[in-house]
């Protein structure tokens, strides 16, 4: 064979090559289609960091703190037109006083809220608790073991189930780590529940993980993940459930979660949607929180979109009678809503989002950008 037809030969081959790996190539993912919507900032009065929210009948709650005259805490009742109300507080201790007001909720016309200031010589949180109406509400001071000491972990989120109100979050395990932790009210005393031999303490096999809480009728859900270890750690979306505090707590690791998932957040009507994220993806289950367990899907249908899993974490919020989720990657926000043409993608302010919450059709988010933090609010459809 002379050299001609060799290079000829070898031109054939390439153009061959090059043909097959055009005919492979995948076509380009496509882009998700990111509409707008006509979100509007509430105004709050000067200095106000809002940083939790909760539904109350037609009004927003809006816990926080504010900077003018000194840190103090801050609540506040915003009506449907945006026209916000300062709620009257009185602190009773000194760490009250300073307090930033990080969980807030409500049972009837009965309000309760989660106080947190840094203090002592490591600069711990030093929690306070307040309890009242949407007219005032007081600081009522606990032991110093009640939420501290060598033992202490830490406090995610005070809820308000039919049944009444409970605190959630973590406590020192007998043998080590941290197990989930559930406080409740005996007047005006918050007494902590064991937690050894229930589904929220740690075993051998399994670490648990509590990162939030709420409530649903007379059901209290706590959202995080557990840490397994068989061939590798493996740290998994999961939920536990007290469907009232006549039954016992139910733990459910939620399915299709990946090798890395968090659940952060959870809505609830005739079923539980809890949001989170797995393996860097937002994400979305379904629940029946009275029999949580094997009850939970993943919806598969929801956008795989990239979430911030460093940041505080996606929201669930409720539109009409669906789910949405609202979320923020690099310093823009998203919201996801689902209608009858499927999931629909919607701009948010730019920033990180802090908490939300729905009042009827009107959306509101606290988004944090640089260190402004706003309140915004939407209607979608």
């Amino acid at each position: 064979m002379n050299s001609r037809r060799l290079f000829f030969l070898g031109l054939a081959l390439l153009v061959m090559i090059i043909f097959a790996n055009c005919s492979n190539a995948q076509p380009p993912a496509p882009t998700e289609t990111v509409r707008e919507l006509s979100w509007s900032q509430i105004a709050l009065p000067e200095s106000v960091a809002a940083s939790s929210l909760s539904s109350m009948a037609d009004n927003l709650l809006v816990g926080g703190r504010a900077s003018a005259g000194g840190d103090h805490p801050v609540l506040l009742v915003v009506d449907p037109a945006g026209s916000a109300r300062p709620v009257p507080l009185q602190p009773n201790s000194p760490y009250a006083k300073v307090a930033d007001l990080i969980s807030v909720a409500a049972g009837g016309n009965k309000v309760v809220a989660l106080g947190a200031a840094h203090g002592g010589a490591h600069a711990n949180f030093r929690w306070t608790v307040w309890a009242g109406s949407p007219e005032r509400l007081d600081d009522y001071p606990q032991t110093f073991e009640t939420f501290g000491g060598q033992s202490a972990g830490g406090l995610l989120d005070i809820v308000y189930t039919s049944d009444g109100p409970a605190i959630a979050g973590t406590w020192a395990a007998p043998e080590g780590g941290l197990d989930a932790a559930v406080w409740l009210s005996r007047g005006e005393r918050w007494i902590r529940q064991n937690s050894a031999g229930t589904a929220l303490a740690n075993t051998a096999q399994l670490q648990v993980a509590p990162r939030a809480a709420s409530a649903a009728g007379s059901a209290m859900i706590i959202m995080g993940s557990v840490i397994t270890f068989g061939d590798g750690a493996e740290q998994r979306a999961a939920v536990w459930t007290w469907p009232s505090r006549k039954s016992a707590w139910t733990l459910q690791q939620l399915p299709d979660a990946g090798t890395h998932s968090e659940a952060l957040s959870s809505g609830c009507m005739q079923t539980c949607w809890v949001s989170g994220h797995a393996d860097g993806k937002v994400a979305l289950w379904t629940f029946d929180p009275a029999h949580a367990n094997g009850s939970a899907s993943r919806d598969s249908t929801l956008p795989a979109m990239e979430i911030d899993t460093d940041g505080p974490g996606p929201r669930t919020v409720l539109s009409g009678d669906q789910a949405g989720v609202i979320f923020s990657d690099n310093g823009n926000t998203r919201l996801l809503l689902h209608d009858s043409r499927g999931w629909q993608a919607f701009a948010a302010p730019a920033g990180s989002v802090l908490d939300a919450t729905s009042v009827g059709d009107r959306l509101y988010a606290i988004v944090k950008i640089n260190d402004t933090v706003g309140l915004w609010t939407v209607v979608p459809h």
